[in-house]
């Protein structure tokens, strides 16, 4: 059972029961038109994959791939949670991690967008895990959770919680929302983000950030690219990356104590190649033995141009020590 309070009134879901509470305000990858296009085609007996490709392959091929990629569950078949783990996906998406992980484990699926949240149940329905499911739809910040997880997920979630309310500064909720991670985890519970480097390689060097859309803004620290953003589109920048060192003084000023980077190629969306990233030679190591994975732009997963440029920088970076520091994004475990 899960029990949480939620404007106000206790809430209690025992496993396969769901809980939707309409926001206006939420991050969507697709219209709403698509959405129940996807959701009638289920419910006329396709599987969900096969929904998808129909809906998708063709028109958003980008989409396609990271909703039915096997990847997207790659970290955590690496770092896998035990079987008694309780498990809170925060921003639940498509289902990509909180199906395959309910095969194995129950799974409180987060997602504040009805339609989303609506498809992962339809899945689970197909996959036959809807036992091992709980599904909540509401903003996380606006559940005060009484049961505690063993593992929570935030994978393409932390760099948007800002965008999406305006009662603080984008640093401070995502402040606000690490901290309450921290209290809502079990003593020995473990978070675990997906989420891009400000300073990944691939941004220097002029690639769109994934979030904006925009080249030469979101690489420079909070001020200038604030700035930058202001001018480029009028509004405020309020989806917000950083480094690796600016991600270790956040984790750590919310009550975390032990932190593990882990650079994923070409990103944490599609990864191939996981690496741990602690200070370690790893990643040097990986470019240094002449291995290199093509990235992509994260807007459209398009490749990107000048691969041979990337990989002869990354092995300048490597033969210095520092590459990891430059890898395109992070998982992030937190305990």
């Amino acid at each position: 059972m899960i029990d949480f309070i939620l404007d106000g009134e206790s809430i209690s879901l025992i496993q396969s029961e769901g809980f939707q509470l309409s926001r206006q305000s939420n991050y969507r990858d697709t219209s709403i038109q698509e959405m129940d296009d996807v959701l009638a085609k289920m419910q006329d007996g396709k599987h969900w994959k096969n929904a998808v490709e129909e809906t998708f392959a063709e028109s958003n091929p980008w989409l396609h791939s990271i909703i039915t990629h096997p990847s997207r569950s790659k970290f955590l078949e690496e770092h896998p949670p035990t079987p008694d783990d309780l498990v809170l996906d925060i921003g639940a998406g498509w289902g990509q991690t909180a199906l395959p992980l309910a095969r194995t484990n129950r799974v409180c699926a987060l997602e504040p967008t009805p339609e989303r949240l609506g498809f992962i149940q339809a899945a689970a329905q197909q996959e036959k895990v809807e036992k091992n499911l709980y599904f909540l739809g509401a903003d996380y910040l606006d559940v005060d959770f009484k049961t505690r997880f063993d593992l929570i997920l935030s994978i393409g979630v932390l760099e948007w919680v800002g965008a999406f309310r305006n009662d603080s500064s984008a640093k401070e909720t995502q402040r606000i929302f690490l901290a309450k991670i921290r209290r809502e985890l079990n003593k020995s519970g473990r978070l675990v983000i997906g989420i891009e480097n400000r300073l990944g390689l691939k941004y220097l060097r002029g690639c769109r950030d994934d979030h904006t859309g925009k080249v030469d803004i979101s690489c420079y620290q909070q001020d200038l690219a604030n700035k930058l953003f202001q001018e480029a589109t009028g509004r405020e920048l309020r989806c917000l990356t950083y480094s690796m060192s600016e991600y270790q003084n956040m984790l750590l000023a919310a009550g975390f104590s032990s932190i593990k980077f882990h650079a994923a190629f070409p990103d944490y969306k599609l990864p191939q190649v996981i690496l741990p990233a602690n200070g370690c030679n790893t990643v040097n190591n990986f470019f240094k033995s002449g291995q290199f994975i093509a990235e992509h732009d994260g807007c459209d997963g398009q490749e990107i141009p000048e691969q041979e440029k990337l990989k002869s920088l990354y092995l300048s970076l490597a033969e210095i020590g520092i590459a990891h520091y430059f890898a395109p994004s992070f998982f992030i475990e937190c305990s």
